[in-house]
């Protein structure tokens, strides 16, 4: 397993797990984390398929699956606390099978299954994992085989979600104070504890600047690292856009049928 390669796979305590369960029973139930279009697409899609579920996590998207009638679903996760999560969650149905995995080296042979799906993947991996993510969904994949990769987009990760009746103008002046209060690259801990302190946000991204000092996140690169503050934990991230999402694809012998954007406004 090569640990080095993820961003924040292995960064859940166990009580943050169960939180991030509960966030995700609460997000839009069609298909979970699509927009309408792409859940209708994947509606057709599903029936009677072997559908990979790639960095299950709690397994919410795995049963669902299951329940829009395909003839398998395996799910994977890196992390043994999810698993567990997601194998106590199946109760109904028999062709649901999780289990611990590792991305870079999926645990299943060639050519297994019709559709693999992947929610912010590639955000928890690091440039080289998120290239070979592509080559093992092409290994894995039967010839004509499709998988969807839902991942963040660059306005996602500039968005700043603020409680209600906060000032936005004194919220950003206290980003600022916080930034020059912490040291120049800064520790994990202290961007957490620095991030926590920030009470009026309830999620926003954040990253360090070329003179290592933590900033709002813009005008990102491919494989720069980001801090995602959400309401229940905060966690490092990747960003990568579409046109690198893209080309590796192209260079894993994947043909793109389509690039969709979704954006919501809370």
């Amino acid at each position: 397993m090569a640990v080095s390669q993820y961003q924040h796979a292995e960064k859940y305590e166990s009580n943050e797990v169960d939180l991030y369960h509960k966030k995700i029973l609460k997000e839009p139930q069609h298909l979970a984390f699509f927009s309408p279009t792409m859940a209708e697409y994947l509606k057709k899609e599903i029936p009677g398929k072997k559908i990979l579920d790639i960095g299950c996590g709690p397994g919410h998207w795995s049963y669902k699956a299951a329940e829009h009638g395909a003839k398998s679903v395996d799910g994977f996760d890196i992390q043994e606390e999810m698993v567990e999560l997601a194998k106590k969650a199946n109760f109904k149905f028999r062709n649901v099978k999780i289990q611990v995995g590792d991305i870079m080296c999926m645990p299943y042979d060639d050519n297994t299954f019709d559709v693999a799906v992947g929610f912010y993947i590639p955000c928890a991996l690091r440039l080289e994992a998120c290239i070979k993510l592509f080559r093992e969904l092409y290994r894995v994949l039967v010839p004509g085989g499709k998988a969807v990769v839902v991942t963040h987009s660059s306005p996602a990760f500039e968005k700043l979600f603020l409680r209600d009746g906060a000032d936005k103008t004194a919220v950003e002046e206290k980003i600022t104070t916080v930034s020059k209060n912490l040291k120049q690259r800064p520790s994990q801990n202290e961007i957490v504890d620095a991030l926590k302190s920030l009470d009026e946000v309830i999620e926003g991204n954040f990253t360090l600047d070329e003179n290592g000092y933590l900033q709002r996140a813009c005008n990102l690169t491919n494989g720069e690292a980001l801090w995602a503050k959400t309401q229940i934990i905060t966690f490092p991230n990747n960003f990568y856009d579409d046109q690198f999402i893209q080309q590796q694809c192209n260079a894993a012998g994947l043909n793109i049928d389509r690039i969709e954007n979704y954006y919501t406004e809370e």
